[in-house]
């Protein structure tokens, strides 16, 4: 059991169990592995685990001593204070802030779509900060149903299909409103990036909330969000007010990667028909003397994968094909500056 165990990534933790050493011990038909969580749905998934291999197995957990949890910390790379961490946040990824002036673009899928396509089609190791306090919607749209896991006064980000994910939607009760202002925003946005163990990741997109409020704010003072992304759509008044997120970034100091333009045009046969007008991509890419990256498609379809949290299954469609093409483009556009590096007092 142990041999096969070993080389098993432990539940939440993307680590292997031998990389965790994880297994005490093994004796006939019982496994003892330590229970690194206490979460109830790790260890439903180590039990599945165990019982896929040989359902003759029983496990028993145990508890980690000092010296586990110190192992732990060491190869989760959490060894050293939080304090320190800050310092070097920017240094080993990229952090792309995906933005827009007015809710209802489709920015979150954008995100969501961006992740996967970076992540499967790309060869990048992606992470998604859904900073969109009070309209989170990414873990739904991934259908990301199993929660972060605490650690060790860190957070072990969720994970699926390949995206290491955090958002406010694992820590409200559903159907509660998130009320905060200020402060309180302040705090779990610093939360959300210094605490989450964002281990061996190449780009952390962070999903905005619209427009230029206290989250966009509160970014701007924790990093230098070294790129920014505007998501739009065609209509002139759209662009108009993504523009003023374009403008924002440039005066905290984020360079405005490029433009994508969603909702483009629906393709109806070889005909295109354009629903919300023409140009909006364009010209908003142009006053803010950026790239235009790609025009996504309206696709009903889309939506409904979004929906029931299928997202992934949009593998085979030409909006799939387009999101690459765009996560092509950012991935070869290099970033303009080198990251400042803050310190938070």
């Amino acid at each position: 059991m142990k041999d096969v165990l070993d080389n098993k990534l432990y539940p939440g933790f993307d680590l292997t169990f031998s990389d965790l050493k994880a297994i005490k011990a093994e004796k006939k038909d019982t496994v003892n592995i330590i229970d690194y969580s206490s979460m109830i749905w790790v260890r439903e998934a180590i039990e599945h685990l165990v019982k896929e291999i040989d359902d003759k197995y029983k496990i028993q957990f145990v508890e980690p001593t000092e010296a586990d949890l110190d192992h732990g910390k060491k190869v989760l790379n959490i060894d050293v204070p939080i304090e320190e961490s800050k310092k070097e946040f920017s240094k080993d990824k990229r952090i792309i802030g995906i933005s827009s002036g007015k809710g209802g673009v489709g920015k979150s899928t954008c995100s969501s779509m961006l992740a996967l396509t970076m992540t499967h089609e790309l060869g990048k190791k992606v992470g998604v900060m859904d900073a969109d306090i009070w309209g989170y919607s990414i873990p739904k749209m991934l259908g990301a149903i199993f929660p972060p896991i605490p650690f060790e006064g860190r957070i072990l980000p969720s994970y699926v299909h390949g995206v290491k994910l955090i958002s406010m939607d694992y820590f409200v009760k559903k159907d509660e409103a998130v009320i905060w202002r200020g402060p309180m925003l302040h705090k779990a946005i610093e939360q959300f990036l210094y605490e989450v163990i964002w281990q061996d990741i190449d780009i952390l997109l962070i999903d905005m909330p619209p427009g230029t409020g206290d989250v966009s704010i509160s970014l701007s003072q924790f990093l230098p969000i070294s790129e920014t992304l505007i998501i739009t759509t065609p209509q002139k008044t759209s662009s108009d007010v993504a523009q003023r997120a374009g403008i924002m970034a440039n005066k905290v100091k984020s360079d405005v990667l490029g433009v994508v333009e969603n909702m483009s045009f629906i393709q109806n046969g070889e005909e295109r028909l354009f629903p919300f007008g023409e140009g909006g991509g364009e010209a908003l890419a142009k006053n803010l003397d950026t790239s235009l990256f790609g025009h996504i498609p309206l696709d009903p379809e889309l939506g409904k994968l979004a929906d029931s949290g299928k997202l992934i299954s949009s593998k085979d469609t030409e909006v799939y094909k387009v999101f690459t093409e765009i996560g092509k483009k950012i991935i070869d556009t290099k970033p303009k500056k080198i990251p400042l590096n803050i310190s938070i007092n």
